[in-house]
């Protein structure tokens, strides 16, 4: 009994050596990591700020608009539910910045036709307005979304409550944003659609220059060898406009 004892003892100090390492647990810190990583992150793929839009830079144009709000709804397409109002503001998105513009207001959803109850086509609506737009001498200067850190900048007070958000507040869609610099005047075109219907505004800010008027242009025509003439329209540079030979034919 005494031998099979004395063969145990010195295995008792055998086995412990025989058992595996174990590493020791190192707690990470989180905090550090993210920070490594979103450091990272930041310097491969750096931010570039925008340029704050500059209303200078868009052209200015002269062509009479015509009555305000300037713009039908495209063909086959019909505006509903319009508001019309003498002054009011609206947020316009212009280079990933909501801008209020304060002025002459016309807000409008833009639905299908009753007699035609096709599907609502965005890029046929947009194209419609991109013409119609560039036509009048205006731009597109926006056709981003609003990012969510911008829509909480402006806040919910100002964008519902206040109904300055008409068109921006569908939230998540593409805002087609346009821009008009006309005879001293604003005028901003905001468009936002989803597949079924969309929304409009139309904002003029400030007043068109009244057009120059020869209205007491009366020289002999000995003395100036001149036609007479009356009220004869010019544009504001203070040019006759050329008249078109062919309808005279």
């Amino acid at each position: 009994m005494k031998r099979y004892f004395c063969a145990i003892i010195p295995l008792l100090f055998i086995l412990p050596a025989c058992q595996p390492h174990k590493q020791p647990i190192v707690q990470r810190d989180s905090t550090v990591t993210d920070t490594m990583v979103a450091a990272d992150i930041a310097q491969t793929y750096p931010t570039v700020a925008r340029p704050a839009f500059d209303i200078n830079k868009v052209p200015e144009t002269n062509l009479d608009l015509g009555s305000f709000p300037f713009f039908p709804a495209p063909k086959g397409y019909q505006y509903r539910n319009v508001k019309l109002k003498d002054s009011g503001e609206e947020y316009f998105l212009a280079d990933g910045k909501l801008m209020p513009v304060e002025g002459k207001t016309f807000k409008a959803e833009l639905v299908r036709e009753e007699s035609k109850p096709a599907m609502f086509s965005m890029s046929r609506v947009e194209r419609s307005y991109d013409r119609m737009i560039a036509r009048a001498g205006g731009v597109k200067v926006s056709t981003d979304i609003p990012t969510k850190a911008e829509m909480e900048r402006v806040g919910d007070e100002e964008i519902y409550d206040k109904e300055r958000g008409f068109t921006v507040g569908f939230g998540g869609i593409e805002l087609n944003t346009y821009v008009l610099r006309n005879r001293g005047a604003e005028v901003w075109v905001q468009l936002s659609m989803n597949n079924v219907y969309g929304a409009i505004c139309i904002i003029q800010k400030g007043e068109f220059t009244k057009r120059m008027k020869e209205a007491d242009v009366r020289r002999d025509l000995s003395e100036t060898s001149r036609i007479e003439f009356n009220d004869v329209m010019v544009d504001s540079e203070g040019v006759v406009p050329e008249v078109d030979t062919l309808l005279q034919q």
